[in-house]
């Protein structure tokens, strides 16, 4: 049970009032005198008759500023300090003084709260119409709680709130919530811009606002040709200091009013600009996506079209990241792309542009330039900074980049001819060495055409099976006996003719088809040295090329396996020949595979000896038994001392670690015998034999012992 006493005062401009709910009943009590106590005693001022209510649970003192606006504080207990046995409790959070405001909810114990509201004086008869007027009589009867509508003074009444009166605050509160107890300011304004009407929402945020009237952010401008925008639902955004308000301008022509629904939206514009910038911005790099590229680079076409000026496009990527990545790891390899992004954005001018257009890919936009040779200048820069390394997580990283440049109009007028022109361009440099740059040229388009066309005629080449094998002999020119036969991949595709190898064998590394291939190369090679065998022609090894990545595949001592067991081919009549690109990939990994073939009498050749960084050293760590001297020291024997130096040291070096030397591209008979005189024994190329089918090689070879014999 609720009770409280009330008093006639002056009317103010707002209305403040509690609105009680208990477990049995409901009340509204209206604030107006300078303290209220609140409790269980019958002391108090509101006696709220409860055992978890304190004696003296709470206190409400009215305070006045100096501009006359009225305010009520709550207090826990009683002013002198002493606080209630449960607390009080403000919006959920547990406190001993609060200035109230609007829309708090004060609980006092878990069955008892009231919500605290601040309505305006035109509410008043709003309010009136909303709740039933009772007659004051005896304390067991319903007195009005409203106040009275003549100034004379009432008597203290007691008031009891039942049951049947929650209908009453129903009702109230459903009007309170549409207008006056709105968190959203609501206004209206008759045609001459006189505030008519503010919620406490709009007086709460806007304190200046009779003051200011015509020349506040909220009023300005309503009033232009509102005339012909009668009847019409406008929609505006104001800024007000920190906060943006969203407003919607109704125009009421038959009443003469403007009203105004005023919604905060700053956290949302504040999400949708957070969500904006994520759109057109890399998460890793915070550098401009390809999203903003695209519309960036629109306006930046326009308005060189317009001006009939030259830009560039380059394109760049880090060299070998990947490889990075694999080593270090991935969060290594972002904290890369971070310093490489920062690199790149250190050397442009203002005006141009820096994106991460994907992966280790980065665009920049070059607007404003007189000449090609600008960007040329820019990409040279570039490569001059990437030589400096940078240090990551106590790594010291040298960085090299990739770069493609394309110019417009040269180059071509929209975006995607542009960008594809960079990327060819890009893809170009990165075939012919990489850390450099290439400016596209037209020729580009036509040789990529024709490497799409290769690649596609290779796959199905493998499908297919159009290669086939050619065979060279390696002769011991001191004993007159062919001691080995390397085997030699050929393709001829039933769409585009005879393929050179030095063409298809690099796209097929660069496409992953080299393990199919050069599986099918083993396969072939050993079982016609097998046939050769049991055709009775002398037991011969067949030497075959182990391309980089056959060399790394994970199972490739197994597949071998297979081979010599399925074709019945001696693993001493197999030699592997492997470059240096081979073994520096994974040393350890080369190291125990090489152990591996050794122990199963598989020999292994390093191939084109003497044109690596490390070949000697190689020599040390792995179990050679075969040295090819490459054919680039032979070419010009006869004419280089310096060349029959190279070679002499390479015998040298190779009786004195027992290797069998083999040197490449003998062609003729001056390079024949200064070999000779450098004490090499075994040798192959032309003057011997072109690289021949099988039929003929069978032939060469039943030719070659008849010689002998």
């Amino acid at each position: 049970m609720l009770t409280n006493v009330l008093q006639t005062k002056t009317d103010q401009d707002n209305k403040h009032i509690l609105a009680f709910n208990l477990t049995n009943n409901q009340q509204i009590i209206h604030l107006e005198d300078s303290q209220y106590s609140i409790g269980r005693s019958p002391e108090n001022s509101i006696v709220i008759e409860s055992e978890a209510i304190s004696r003296f649970h709470a206190t409400i003192l009215k305070q006045i500023n100096k501009d006359g606006e009225i305010s009520f504080v709550i207090i826990d207990g009683v002013p002198s300090g002493e606080p209630s046995r449960n607390g009080l409790f403000i919006n959920g959070n547990k406190c001993l003084k609060h200035k109230l405001e609007h829309g708090d909810i004060i609980q006092f114990e878990p069955e008892t709260q009231a919500n605290y509201y601040v309505l305006q004086k035109k509410s008043e008869e709003y309010i009136k119409n909303l709740l039933p007027r009772v007659s004051a009589k005896t304390t067991s009867s319903f007195p009005s709680f409203l106040p009275p509508t003549s100034n004379e003074p009432v008597k203290q009444t007691l008031i009891v709130a039942e049951p049947d009166l929650s209908h009453s605050l129903a009702d109230f509160q459903k009007f309170a919530s549409l207008i006056e107890l709105s968190p959203n300011p609501i206004l209206e304004i008759d045609y001459q811009g006189k505030l008519i009407y503010a919620n406490s929402s709009a007086k709460l945020h806007f304190r200046d606002l009779k003051q200011t009237q015509m020349n506040h952010p909220i009023v300005r401008g309503l009033f232009n040709n509102n005339e012909s925008r009668q009847g019409n639902l406008l929609v505006r955004e104001i800024t007000i200091g920190q906060v943006v308000f969203e407003q919607h301008i109704h125009y009421l022509p038959q009443e003469k009013l403007i009203r105004c629904y005023l919604f905060d939206v700053t956290q949302r514009r504040e999400a949708e600009e957070i969500l904006k910038y994520k759109a057109f911005h890399d998460e890793l790099t915070g550098l401009p996506n390809r999203a903003f590229l695209h519309e960036h680079l629109s306006l930046a076409l326009g308005n060189a079209q317009r001006n009939k000026s030259l830009m560039a496009i380059l394109l760049l990527d880090v060299d070998g990241f990947k490889n990075i990545n694999d080593t270090l790891g991935h969060s290594i390899g972002d904290l890369i792309l971070k310093c490489f992004a920062k690199r790149l954005q250190s050397q442009v001018r203002q005006g141009d542009l820096v994106c991460r257009w994907g992966g280790d890919e980065f665009i920049i936009l070059l607007s404003r330039i007189k000449e090609p040779k600008e960007a040329a200048q820019f990409a040279e820069r570039l490569l001059e900074v990437f030589k400096h390394p940078i240090t990551v997580e106590g790594n010291l990283i040298y960085l090299k980049s990739s770069i493609g440049i394309t110019i417009y109009p040269e180059d071509g007028q929209d975006q995607e001819t542009l960008l594809k022109s960079a990327d060819l361009a890009l893809y170009k440099t990165k075939n012919s060495g990489r850390n450099n740059y290439q400016f596209y040229h037209s020729k580009m388009a036509s040789e990529m055409k024709a490497e799409f066309e290769l690649e596609n005629a290779l796959h199905k080449a493998v499908e297919q099976e159009e290669f086939y094998l050619h065979y060279q002999p390696q002769v011991n020119i001191r004993t007159g006996k062919i001691e080995g036969i390397e085997a030699l991949i050929r393709w001829e595709s039933s769409s585009l003719g005879p393929i050179s190898p030095q063409k298809f064998i690099p796209l097929a590394e660069k496409t992953g088809l080299i393990q199919p291939i050069g599986e099918w190369v083993i396969k072939q090679a050993c079982q016609q040295a097998k046939t050769w065998q049991n055709m009775g022609l002398e037991f011969l090894k067949i030497a075959i090329n182990l391309s980089p990545q056959q060399f790394q595949q994970f199972n490739l001592i197994d597949r071998i396996n297979e081979i010599l067991h399925s074709t019945q081919l001696p693993p001493q009549f197999l030699e592997l020949e492997v470059t240096e690109s081979s073994l520096m990939q994974n040393i350890d990994l080369t190291r125990e595979t090489l152990k591996v073939f050794r122990d199963m009498e598989i020999s292994i050749s390093m191939d084109d000896f003497g044109t690596g960084h490390s070949s000697l050293a190689y020599l040390k760590q792995f179990p050679f038994q075969t040295l090819k001297i490459d054919r680039s020291f032979i070419k010009d024997l006869h004419n280089n001392t310096q060349e029959q130096a190279i070679v002499a040291a390479i015998m040298t070096l190779s009786r004195g670690l027992n290797l069998r030397v083999v040197a490449e591209g003998i062609e003729n008979t001056e390079q024949l015998n200064i070999l000779k005189t450098l004490e090499c024994e075994q040798m192959q190329g032309y003057f011997f034999s072109r690289p021949l089918s099988a039929q003929k090689m069978m032939f060469f070879l039943s030719n070659f012992q008849k010689i002998k014999d």
